[in-house]
């Protein structure tokens, strides 16, 4: 096992973008500029980025109405660097610009909160200059935490008969005029997928401990997808581990908006000839249909997702509104590889509904002690929906789900 003592980017080096294929000097300076981002980051924080607890959850598992046999596994980023699973991804675009030979304009980012308070933590250890673009409902307490790191904040409004997120539109605009991208969006900063892999890798490593001397097993995981940063760097994490089988992917998003659900329907539709029923119990349905797709098939079909993007992820047409707020991008920016994860797996999305969302998080706070926030619980309403739905998963498998967020003074107390 890895040196404990290691942030998990030295940790896991060997797996991400940022140390493979790379030589022994330029190795090297990856490192170095690990370690000083690091140090500078637990200056702020306290700490800095240390693998974050993965453990069974024995009394939520029955709470939630899992078989007896079933385990339940959460992954606990809510102790993370500045409260959340965001930090990882901006910690890697960081680093990644830190390797650069020239600097690079301001830095900018879009978010709903937890993205853009992990940006202004990392920015001010690079000492690097932010412009943050947020919704003009984005929480006070949170806007106030990112001011206080140095960052400059602008709430934007949305603009009529214009599609998709404001704020997005708002950093793209930056970036036309010279910022550079600093987002949790792998669109404009591919790189920030390679940060949220370690999500993964940690997930890997502790199952290897626990289930040694035989392969690592997963069985099912849940997601909770917004902007699809968390899920893509999951699933494609996972890819590069040594489990026995991928777990069964399944992507969840609210009532109030769910275009990767959408898209996930309309590739279905043409697989099947016919669109899945808009049901937990129908989609479930249409994936035990299709089963897992090989390689081949799946590789023709994610080619026909990225010739034709606009068919399949279209924005939401409506005002994105949940529960879970941190989940409410109008795009999922990231899809192609979660729709990808679903159809090898066989696993289908999920809609639960805003009161499944909120039991979800009252359930995480009344059987485990993480304080988790309603968005970071969301993947856990997932799988209460599909328990709910009569379709609980199989007695003595293995369930994850990642509590993503920590909970904040604007949010609202699980009741």
């Amino acid at each position: 096992m890895a040196d404990a003592a290691l942030s998990t980017f030295e940790r896991h080096l060997d797996l991400l973008d940022l140390g493979r294929a790379r030589s022994a000097r330029e190795r090297e300076l990856v490192v170095a500029a690990i370690r000083r981002l690091d140090v500078s980051v637990a200056e702020r924080e306290g700490h800095g980025f240390a693998p974050t607890p993965f453990e069974p959850a024995v009394p939520l598992a029955k709470a939630v109405g899992l078989p007896a046999g079933t385990e339940l596994w959460v992954k606990d980023e809510t102790g993370n660097v500045s409260g959340s699973h965001k930090g990882r991804h901006l910690f890697g675009v960081a680093v990644g610009e830190a390797l650069k030979p020239s600097g690079s304009g301001p830095w900018a980012i879009a978010s709903c909160g937890n993205a853009a308070l992990a940006a202004s933590v990392v920015a001010a250890a690079a000492r690097h200059s932010l412009e943050v673009f947020v919704p003009t409902w984005a929480d006070d307490a949170v806007v106030a935490e990112i001011e206080a790191t140095g960052a400059g904040v602008t709430r934007v409004e949305r603009a009529a008969g214009r599609l998709g997120d404001p704020a997005h539109h708002a950093m793209v605009d930056a970036i036309g005029a010279g910022a550079t991208a600093f987002s949790c969006q792998g669109t404009e900063t591919p790189t920030t997928i390679d940060g949220g892999r370690t999500i993964a890798f940690e997930m890997v490593e502790t199952l290897a401990a626990h289930d040694h001397p035989t392969p690592p097993h997963l069985d099912r995981l849940f997601v909770q997808v917004g902007g699809g940063a968390l899920a893509t760097a999951v699933v494609t994490g996972l890819a590069r581990c040594d489990l026995a089988t991928m777990p069964t992917v399944h992507a969840v998003q609210p009532l109030g908006n769910h275009p990767l659900v959408r898209a996930w329907d309309t590739v279905v539709s043409e697989l099947l000839d016919a669109p899945p029923e808009p049901t937990i119990t129908g989609r479930l349905t249409a994936a035990a249909e299709l089963g897992r797709i090989v390689d081949d098939a799946r590789r023709t079909i994610t080619h026909r997702l990225r010739s034709d993007p606009a068919r399949y992820m279209r924005p939401w047409p409506d005002e994105p509104e949940s529960y879970a707020t941190g989940i409410l991008d109008d795009v999922t920016y990231d899809w192609i590889p979660i729709i990808e994860a679903m159809l090898a797996t066989g696993g289908a999305p999920v809609v639960p509904s805003e009161a499944q969302l909120r039991r979800a998080h009252a359930l995480a706070h009344d059987h485990t002690s993480i304080p988790a926030c309603p968005t970071g619980a969301a993947g856990l309403g997932g799988l209460l929906a599909v328990v709910e739905a009569g379709a609980s998963p199989d007695q003595h498998e293995r369930i994850a789900v990642i509590f993503s967020g920590h909970q904040r003074a604007g949010d609202p107390f699980p009741t």
